[in-house]
């Protein structure tokens, strides 16, 4: 095995391992009475997985060593050798109680705050953070037009669920567009049938295709409904991006506000640390002078 590979990716190092790995467990399974299996199978699990990661050539080849060993003895126990059974079940009897067993202790479950504070509702009713939320000083964030989609860019790169989130907009109204402009073309199309409609009625001719006003749809209504359907959507969507606009504008004012106040705070807080700290120079430099 070349020295830069890594033993647990190479491929010979895992075929050998997982072949020792089947062999005891089969072994282990048939163990005579006196020896328990589930403990047998234990220890072969709980040791393989403690030398999972090694890369030492020296503690990897002792491992070989040792599980060709214990295969060995396994096949003995197995044909009935005493000795190999006295020899295993020394062997269990010195190894610690962690090894012999594969349940998982469970983790304490930790104990909630008596009142933590919670922070509920959307993205934007969530902002300004309070101070305590924050992980460091507070970070003014800047209006962005994303293809006329207002977004608040607090820190770059820009995150990947934005991303995706900016792409399905985007492609939800390239789809509008897309639909208004065949729409506009069917709407011709369909003028066209009503005035063909009427040059027949007026000739007397009913056709069965045709509409006429009097109590029945015209060909165009239905896609001047669509239409007006698809132009509203637009249009929402437009007055929905302006109240964005507005709210994030609104935040970047809360957020400017907040972050004079914590600055001032900041720098009356060093102020009396520094205050304090002359006052002790002082007082040190009049113990000495006494």
């Amino acid at each position: 095995m070349p020295a830069f590979l890594a033993p647990h990716k190479s491929g010979v190092h895992r075929v050998t391992a997982i072949a020792l790995f089947r062999a005891l467990l089969t072994k282990c399974r048939a163990a005579p009475p006196p020896l328990k299996a589930s403990t047998l199978q234990a220890v072969v699990k709980n040791s393989f997985a403690k030398n999972r990661h090694v890369t030492s050539p020296h503690v990897l080849r002792n491992a070989f060593a040792g599980g060709y060993e214990a295969l060995n003895h396994l096949d003995a126990a197995v044909a009935g050798d005493k000795r190999s059974i006295s020899h295993l079940r020394n062997l269990l009897s010195r190894l610690p109680a962690r090894l012999k067993t594969t349940t998982v202790a469970r983790r304490p479950t930790p104990v909630p705050e008596a009142n933590p504070p919670v922070l509920q509702g959307t993205a934007l009713s969530l902002r300004p953070r309070p101070a305590f939320s924050l992980p460091s000083r507070r970070r003014i964030p800047v209006l962005v037009s994303a293809n006329k989609i207002p977004i608040l860019r607090f820190t770059k790169p820009q995150p990947a669920a934005l991303s995706h989130y900016l792409k399905s907009r985007l492609v939800d109204r390239q789809k509008r567009q897309d639909r208004k402009v065949a729409l506009e073309a069917q709407m011709e199309i369909a003028k066209g049938e009503d005035d063909w409609d009427r040059i027949l009625l007026a000739q007397g001719i009913a056709d069965e295709g045709g509409k006429s006003k009097r109590g029945k749809v015209l060909w165009s209504k239905e896609v001047n409904d669509s239409l007006r359907y698809t132009i509203n959507a637009i249009e929402a969507e437009g007055n929905k991006n302006r109240e964005m606009a507005e709210k994030m504008v609104a935040i970047i004012d809360k957020e400017k506000e907040l972050a004079e106040v914590e600055r001032k705070e900041r720098k009356r807080l060093k102020n009396e640390e520094r205050r304090k700290r002359k006052a002790e120079a002082l007082a040190k430099d009049e113990e000495r002078k006494a």
